[in-house]
């Protein structure tokens, strides 16, 4: 092949390459039985003792086409074997059980007669089966509503006379099932999280979790309480696939793509491959819904041991090893499609068949599938997927020293340069690396001999939970803390990087950060608390070695330091610090009871109390699940106090240039330090503001103040100084002599603190009804004030709740939520009042009476019926958008700032520095935000030029269209290129320069814009335009000496315009994308507003994919094809279709090429090389080779060439978040350019 000068290889070569390649990348899939390299064809011999086994899981899914012939045959084959098991055994149907529309309603008589009758041929596997049956639901199940997945729900449980025989229940996302002793089983209805919840009014109505995020948290928590049991996960959509859901598609299904069967050679293909990269189908594992679904499932799995995934979807039968998830999929009820065996122990077939699941007592599991042959039934594969718990044997001591002596850090954790000091602080780092003498606990003798139970921990630390032998429970926290645990849960939830930022930077740099808290302090928080009736834990420093006591758990904890105290839980409730309550629950569980029923309520007094002692002690960590609440009850009243926990926060130092620079970062800006006073109250309770608008539905500003007076009063100089008497003798230093007067001083302060703190609170109000019927009244009392009054609707007359009366001067928005059943709301009153009300009805029939609407807003689902008796100056917007109606107590957020540097380098504009700032407005529509405005600046250091942008985003502004609007102004030394109109103009760097062809242009653009964008990736724009652009004649340069150009762009010219795009992209990682495809299409027209007759259309369209080569995706395939046209000659030259730079043709210049159309396509290679461990954070690597080629075309020129460059470069991506690359692409023409980016995408 001749690179540069044979253009027929373009014209004729390159497209039959492209279509090859595009099919030799879709897998070839098959229905036979495949094996992977280390998977056995073979049986492996059965265990001879099967009382061994603890359970059996009869597995099988998608046999909603039960009536036919193929599937009956599959069915019975499964009931022979039913019948042969003990009760020992469950029947798992894992979704699609009936097909094609799930469960219609008894008024579709023929299409409910066949849904029965289809559900009826499974539930017939019951008969004689002395186990239990479930159904899990499926997409299928679904396509009939909620209410036709309750319907079949109903018939499930009304024939197997079980109301666990369906679940999840009432159309929720997730529920576990006890199997015994040794097993657990959690299903997942996945469809509920790929639901566009904004088209089911009726979603969660019956559910406590209210959120996806609520879901994946509940998730995570049954993981972590059932980590000593075999766990099975049954879910319909798996999480890996390697059927037609996951991209693998067989030989037939490349030339049969559609369901009618219809040969489509070479076209079938490109079907199958736009499927697999788009993601275009709801149901495929590429979606981007459900990809993040799986995405956040598998960074929760990969770290357990424990558990095995079952699924159904896939129409085959495949068993998946690979990220230390175990895959099972068995949806081959009724239906039958290709698969095939990607990994070395993987299986697949795509015939019809089921699986089997047998959990031993041990921990020990092994899947079997079986298939059919000759109509008779026969076992394909059998495997055992969790090995037997091995039970280390290792004596430990039976005495040990009375006390120890030991630090948390190792001394060169704690050894630090100067230049280190300076920028990153000292914090409390010496006391981290100071050795403790403490008491050396064994668990048989320790609180009268405890007995571990589960590990567990925070987002920071690492905890195990102890039991005595009363059952009382405690937990031992180790005061070294975990860095990967923290930036798993906060920062990388949808990959698994536990063991990823082992010596990294980034690992030392959190390691250093934790000794902003100081280790000891914590032991001093209980006396204090007790002073002023605070309940509170007792934690006691201890330093634990490894034991016999701690039986299997000594692999990860013993030899280190902990702290050891009680675990708010029922079986403390005797406990004095506690309270001694009769029940103790977390904070999610009070927040159900609140809405449940007006009978529950805080105890506000005491909550207000416990907050003014956080910030005394300047504890800013108090999120929800740093509470648990004593429950009280009380003339048929239910009253929670709170008992805080984890003080690690407390007397917080955060020192050093750069940390103290990053604190001001409003991200960052309630982390602050210990003082003398509190920097700013607002922000110091952030983390805290969501849950203090949540419970403090009654307090005045009287009650805050009343409070600050109690620990004012009760708190004595001489109680604080005692606390820290706690502390170990060897920290107890000048530091903590600081730490003791700041602490007096903010006791001084705590009323201011307490009314700055309730004026906060009062900006936005939160009125919060319950799931029962709930009658709110707005009164306009008198001007400026309004009063809220509560009542219960109950049939013997309405029972008040409470009022209270608000004024604009401290109150601007009052959002009032109706909850669940029918709720009445009446505004009145004639005086004016600035406040801004809002009015969420909730489910069912609410009903509206507002006279004086004014700052009145009522919003409701359109699909509801609802009742409004309301004046014209009301507003009313009903929408069945779900985030809109939902009540969440996290909704309410202050507003954010954050920004960060660019930088980049060609060689036309040089190197480029900019940033990147963004301030985000968070009001009652939050979408996710209210408001979004983005600055950008950046300057060229080649032309001495900046350019700045600014960026307006409103969500949903309109419906489901979102609004921005688009600004630019670029500097008089701003520079583009110019090179003359056509294919084949002339270039000598060398000889002219390079300023030669730069053309200095100012630009004054604003460009409103709404925007369409769907769950899936696409996005349908409607743009409007406004250009002032202006070129300066620049003496001795192309621009002036060519005579090619339109005189009148030496001058000031306005150009108006609109613009229509839609586009989609999905990838399955955009900073390093394996699998992906975008797309778009757009029009536009512009008008010269001196000169109307220049006025000219223009469309362009891109298509680019990207597709991983081998299985591991190390090496991917990336291509992009592009091109505009510019429908007639009345565009300036800064207007037309250009090639050249980063972006299209790399080896050539910036807008190189000009012409009416342009074409282009790049190719590139991809070599995902290996990782760097030992760096600033975790990185991965790799090369990249590149082909370009590409023209454009012009009016009265003839030209057959086509313009190539090549060349390659090196990439770094950081996490698969961001992505640095240096490129160096040649062409015949240009000298070779070097380009350097960085940034989210590749």
């Amino acid at each position: 092949m001749k690179l540069f000068s044979d253009n027929h290889f373009i014209k004729i070569k390159i497209p039959g390459y492209l279509l090859l390649c595009v099919f030799l990348l879709q897998s070839c899939a098959t229905h036979h039985a495949q094996y992977g390299d280390k998977a056995i064809a073979g049986i492996p011999t059965n265990d001879i003792d099967t009382s061994k086994i603890a359970h059996t899981f009869y597995l099988i899914g998608d046999a909603g086409n039960s009536d036919e012939d193929k599937a009956k045959k599959t069915l019975n084959q499964l009931h022979e074997q039913l019948l042969k098991s003990d009760k020992n055994a469950t029947l798992l149907f894992l979704g699609d059980n009936i097909y094609p529309k799930g469960m219609p309603s008894k008024e579709n008589q023929a299409g409910y007669s066949l849904a029965k009758t289809k559900l009826l041929n499974q539930l017939a596997l019951s008969k004689g089966f002395k186990g239990k049956t479930i159904f899990i639901p499926g997409n299928h199940d679904w396509y009939n509503g909620i209410k036709g997945l309750k319907r079949q729900e109903e018939f499930v449980t009304d024939y197997l006379d079980d109301k666990k025989s369906f679940s999840p229940r009432k159309a929720c996302p997730i529920d576990d099932v006890k199997i015994n002793e040794f097993t657990t089983l959690i299903t997942i209805d996945s469809q509920w999280f790929l639901e566009d919840w904004d088209k089911t009014p009726t979603m969660n109505d019956d559910c406590d979790i209210k959120s996806r995020e609520a879901f994946l948290e509940e998730f995570e928590s049954l993981l972590s309480k059932n980590k000593d049991k075999t766990v099975i996960v049954a879910l319909h959509h798996p999480l890996m696939t390697n059927g037609s859901h996951g991209g693998q598609f067989s030989l037939k299904k490349q030339l049969f793509p559609l369901e009618q069967k219809i040969p489509l050679p070479v076209i079938g293909s490109l079907i199958n491959f736009i499927r697999k990269t788009s993601g275009v189908s709801p149901q495929d594992l590429q979606n981007k819904q459900y990809n993040a679904f799986a995405k956040r499932m598998k960074a929760l799995l990969q770290g357990q041991d424990n558990v095995v995934v079952v699924s159904g979807h896939d129409h085959n039968l495949q068993y998946i090893e690979h990220d230390n998830i175990k895959q099972i999929i068995s949806g081959a009820g009724s239906k039958s499609e290709a698969a095939k065996a990607v990994y070395p122990n993987d299986f697949s077939y795509g015939k019809n068949g089921f699986a089997t699941l047998k959990v031993y007592r041990n921990g020990k599991t092994t899947v079997s599938f079986f298939g059919q042959k000759n109509n008779q039934n026969k076992l394909l594969f059998e495997k055992t997927i969790l090995l037997a718990k091995k039970e280390v044997a290792i004596e430990y001591p039976n005495k040990f020293p009375l006390t120890t002596k030991s630090a948390v850090y190792t001394a060169d954790m704690i050894h630090k340069s100067k230049v280190h000091n300076f920028l990153l602080g000292t914090h409390y780092r010496q006391y981290f690396g100071d050795l403790i003498e403490a008491k050396t606990a064994t668990l048989d003798t320790l609180y009268g001999g405890l007995k571990p139970e589960s590990a567990g921990g925070g987002h920071q630390s690492k905890s195990l939970r102890l039991v005595d032998k009363d059952g009382k429970e405690y937990v031992m926290r180790a005061l070294k803390k975990s860095v990967s645990r923290f930036l798993q849960s906060v920062a990388f939830k949808d990959q698994y990087i536990e063991n990823e930022f082992k010596n990294t930077f980034a690992e030392d740099f959190f390691y250093d950060f934790y000794t902003t808290s100081h280790p000891y302090t914590p032991l001093a928080v209980g006396a204090l608390a007790d002073e002023i009736g605070v309940s509170h834990t007792n934690p006691q420093l201890y330093y634990i070695p490894k034991q016999n006591g701690l039986e299997k758990f000594n692999a990860n904890f013993g030899d280190e330091l902990y702290l050891v105290e009680e675990r708010p839980s029922e079986s403390q409730i005797k406990l004095k610090s506690f309270g001694t309550p009769t029940d103790i629950i977390g904070t999610d569980d009070v927040l159900e009871k609140l809405i449940k029923d007006e009978k529950y309520s805080i105890d506000e007094n005491e909550y207000i109390k416990a907050r003014l002692f956080d910030m005394l002690i300047g504890d800013w960590d108090r999120h929800y699940d740093q509470w648990r609440w004593g429950e009280y009850k009380e003339n048929g009243k239910v009253i929670y106090k709170p008992i805080p926990r984890d003080r690690d926060q407390a007397f917080s130092k955060y020192d050093g240039a750069l940390i103290s620079l990053l604190m001001n970062i409003p991200a960052l800006r309630h982390m602050q330090s210990f003082k003398k006073d509190i920097k700013n109250v607002k922000w110091f309770n952030r983390e805290a503001y969501p849950l203090d608008l949540a419970f403090l539905k009654t307090a005045t500003k009287k009650d805050w103040i009343n409070q600050a007076r109690y620990i004012q009063e009760n708190l004595s100089d001489e109680a604080i100084d005692n606390a820290f008497t706690n502390l170990p003798k060897e920290v107890q230093d000048q530091t903590i002599s600081e730490i003791r007067a700041n602490l007096k001083s903010r006791r001084a302060k705590l009323a201011d603190y307490a009314s700055n703190y309730y004026s906060v609170l009062q900006k936005t109000v939160l009125i919060v009804g319950t799931n029962k019927k709930d009658k709110f009244i707005i009164n306009r009392t008198s001007k400026n004030n309004l009063e809220v009054a509560v009542y219960r609707l109950k049939k013997d007359g309405d029972e008040f709740v409470s009022k209270i009366t608000y004024n604009d001067s401290d109150t601007k928005n009052i959002w009032i939520y109706g909850l669940d059943d029918d709720d009445e709301f009446e505004v009145s009153g004639d005086h004016k009042s600035k406040i801004k009300i809002k009015l969420i009805g909730g489910q069912n029939n609410d009903i509206y009476t507002v006279v004086n609407g004014k700052k009145i807003k009522i919003l409701d689902f359109e699909s509801k019926k609802n009742t409004f008796n309301i004046d014209s100056k009301t507003q009313r917007k009903l929408s069945d958008n779900y985030q809109t109606n939902l009540y969440d107590y996290r909704k309410p957020k202050y507003n954010a700032f954050s920004g960060f540097p660019t930088i980049g380098f060609n060689p036309d504009d040089g190197i480029k520095l900019g940033i990147n700032a963004n301030y985000t407005i968070n009001h009652f529509k939050q979408d996710p935000y209210t408001r979004k405005h983005i600055f950008n600046a950046n300057y060229y250091f080649a032309t001495n030029g900046f350019e700045l942008l600014y960026n307006l985003s409103v969500p949903k502004l309109i419906g489901a269209w979102d609004f921005n609007l688009e600004t630019q102004f670029t500097s008089p030394n701003f520079a583009i290129n110019y090179f003359g109109y056509g294919n084949e103009t002339l270039s000598d760097d060398d000889r002219d320069g390079m300023d030669y062809n730069r053309v200095r242009i100012r630009i004054l653009k604003a460009a409103p814009q709404f925007k369409k964008t769907g769950l899936n990736g696409s996005t349908l724009t409607v743009q409007s335009i406004f250009e002032n652009i202006e070129i300066d004649r620049t003496q001795d340069r192309f621009i002036t000496l060519s005579n090619t150009v339109n005189p009148n762009v030496f001058e000031s010219q306005q150009f108006a315009g609109a613009g229509l795009k839609y586009s989609y992209e999905n990838y399955d990682n955009p900073s390093l994308p394996s699998i992906g495809m975008g797309f778009s299409i757009a029009g536009s027209w512009k008008m010269n507003l001196t000169d109307s007759k220049r006025n000219f259309p223009t469309i362009e369209s891109k298509l680019n994919f990207n597709h991983k080569i081998d299985t591991e995706g190390k090496l991917v395939l990336a291509t992009l094809i592009k091109g505009k046209a510019v429908l007639n000659n009345n565009f300036e030259f800064y207007q037309g279709a250009t090639l050249g730079g980063d972006y299209d043709l790399r080896g050539f210049r910036n807008e190189r090429f000009l012409g009416k159309q342009s074409f282009f396509q790049s190719s590139d290679i991809r070599w995902n090389i290996g990782k760097i461990s030992e760096s600033i954070v975790p990185m991965t690597y790799g090369i990249l080779g590149g082909f370009d080629y590409g023209r454009v075309w012009q009016d009265g020129e003839e030209s057959n060439k086509w313009h190539q460059s090549f060349g390659g470069g090196i990439w770094l991506n950081g996490l698969n978040v961001i992505t640095a690359r240096i490129t160096c692409f040649k062409s015949v023409d240009d000298d070779a350019r070097i380009a350097f980016g960085l940034g989210f995408g590749f």
